[in-house]
């Protein structure tokens, strides 16, 4: 299970193509405090997390001691990744947070400034650029040994400088991946009325799971935990921290009863998202969910979904963890 916690709630980009980007769920300046990302943390490793991410939703670096909470999630044996679009102009401890941070995502939408910023909208590539060259000095010497991998968001108007970015990051030892641009920052930009549309596909429920057939799961529900700066849990990570789509307390909620309430959630049934077929570990999370909110005491809970042998034995029955998990296409 990826743990996504956001603990902070703003991101300074508008990025066209991010419902935070065009402010569909507006920043505030609320924190999460160390105490409750302790617990959080502590929670996670017992419901089955191997992995922490802080990050879905916003851009961590605007937090100015983040390092306090990637060494939490380091104390606790868990894997700690960041996504970022490192485009803020100053970033205080910046190889002092990367020292407890396995991976980190770093997303771009172009290599000179006029493309960067159409889709990255209020960032400076020339601060982006000044960040991947401290982070891979200080790979260089030893002081990090973080796995950097630089995204490249790819749309119509920024084809010819992704050969650019691919040979700035193969240059510095970083890895490299395009990726299909979702919409358009110009022509299909993220929608910034996403609770209307939400509150208009609830009032549409079908009770006939249209998108997931029988066998079928969405495998967000399964993979993927977010929880925003109060320690709220929602219903996943594509589609935001919506009144709607609020699950409860992550800390107040054991994991049967959090995985029921996103499972039975009526918003699923009219999101298109790509189902995969069950698998028989998943079989048996839905029936202990079942069994619990019958009342019953479940005894033969799933082993906790982390560390190596878990993560083969899974693999093994079918259960495909990702490598790397996903963060948000900013």
């Amino acid at each position: 299970m990826l743990l996504y916690v956001d603990i902070n709630d703003a991101c300074h980009l508008r990025c066209g193509t991010c419902p935070r980007g065009v402010r569909a769920f507006p920043n505030s300046n609320r924190m999460m405090s160390l105490g409750t990302f302790r617990q959080i943390v502590r929670k996670g490793l017992h419901d089955g997390a191997y992995q922490v991410g802080l990050f879905n939703w916003v851009e961590p670096f605007l937090i100015p001691r983040l390092d306090d909470y990637t060494q939490i999630v380091k104390s606790f044996g868990l894997r700690c990744e960041i996504a970022s679009t490192l485009s803020l102009r100053k970033i205080d401890r910046l190889v002092e947070t990367l020292a407890n941070v396995d991976l980190l995502w770093v997303t771009m939408s172009g290599y000179s400034q006029a493309v960067y910023e159409v889709n990255h909208a209020g960032g400076r590539i020339e601060d982006v650029f000044a960040h991947l060259e401290s982070i891979a000095a200080a790979r260089r010497e030893g002081r990090i040994a973080t796995q950097v991998l630089l995204r490249y968001l790819m749309f119509d108007y920024n084809r010819d400088e992704m050969p650019l970015m691919r040979d700035f990051a193969e240059e510095r030892g970083f890895r490299f991946e395009v990726l299909l641009g979702s919409g358009h920052p110009v022509h299909m930009r993220a929608s910034d009325k996403r609770e209307a549309e939400i509150a208009a596909a609830l009032a549409a429920y079908n009770a006939s799971r249209y998108f997931e057939p029988a066998g079928t799961v969405c495998p967000l529900i399964f993979e993927h935990v977010p929880v925003n700066a109060d320690g709220d849990v929602y219903q996943c990570s594509a589609h935001g921290y919506h009144p709607q789509l609020r699950i409860g307390s992550y800390l107040d909620l054991g994991r049967e009863e959090i995985l029921m309430r996103r499972y039975m959630q009526p918003f699923c049934n009219s999101c298109d998202w790509a189902r995969r077929a069950i698998t028989e570990t998943e079989r048996l999370l839905l029936r202990q969910a079942l069994e619990a909110r019958m009342g019953n005491v479940v005894t033969d809970r799933v082993a906790r979904l982390s560390g190596p042998d878990a993560q083969m034995r899974l693999t093994e029955d079918g259960y495909q963890l990702p490598k790397d998990g996903r963060p948000p296409l900013r």
